[in-house]
C-alpha cells in the first residue's frame, strides 16, 4: 500500500486577509496622503497662474490698476496669501479625516467666487479636481490593502 498524506495549514491566509480587512476599513492614511497631494497641486496651480486647469482670465483692467497699485508684483491671485495658503493646505475648520471618509475645506469666504465665478468676476479654478486625482487615490486605496497583506508576510519570514 501506498499513501500520501497532505496537510494544509492556512492561518498565515487567514492572517493576510484578516489584515486586509482590517486596512479595507481604515483608509485614514490614503486621506492624509490625498490631502497633501491636494495642496501640492493647489499651490501648483497657483504659481502657473492656473494653467493646470486651463490658465486664468486676465484680470479686469480697472481692477487690474488697483491691484498693481495696492499690492505691487502680486500674481494675479494673490494679495494676502490667505487663499493660497488656505488651498494650499485643504485643511479649513470643518475638513476632516475619518476611517473611511474625508472631508478638506478651503473655509475662505471668497474662494467659490473664484472656483466658480460670479456674474460679475470671471471663473479661476483655485482647487484642483481630476479626474486623474481621484483615479490615483483608487489606486493608492488599492496599494494600502494589497500592502496590508504584504506586510504580514514581511514579519512572518523575519
Amino acid at each position: 500500500m501506498y499513501r500520501i498524506k497532505m496537510s494544509c495549514d492556512a492561518r498565515q491566509g487567514l492572517r493576510r486577509m484578516d489584515n486586509m480587512k482590517d486596512a479595507a476599513t481604515d483608509f485614514r492614511m490614503v486621506f492624509i496622503w490625498a490631502q497633501r497631494e491636494l495642496g501640492k497641486m493647489n499651490r501648483e496651480n497657483f504659481a502657473a497662474s492656473g494653467l493646470p486647469v486651463g490658465g486664468w482670465s486676465p484680470l479686469k483692467p480697472r481692477y487690474a490698476s488697483w491691484k498693481i497699485r495696492n499690492f505691487p508684483g502680486a500674481p494675479i491671485m494673490v494679495q494676502t496669501g490667505k487663499l493660497f495658503n488656505a488651498v494650499g493646505a485643504m485643511n479649513g475648520a470643518g475638513s476632516y479625516i475619518r476611517k473611511t471618509t474625508s472631508e478638506f475645506v478651503v473655509d475662505i469666504e471668497y474662494a467659490s467666487f473664484h472656483q466658480y465665478g460670479t456674474s460679475k468676476m470671471a471663473k479661476r479654478q483655485i482647487v484642483m479636481d481630476t479626474p486623474l486625482f481621484a483615479q490615483s487615490v483608487a489606486d493608492k486605496a488599492k496599494e494600502h490593502i494589497v500592502n496590508a497583506a504584504n506586510n504580514l508576510l514581511q514579519r512572518v519570514r523575519l
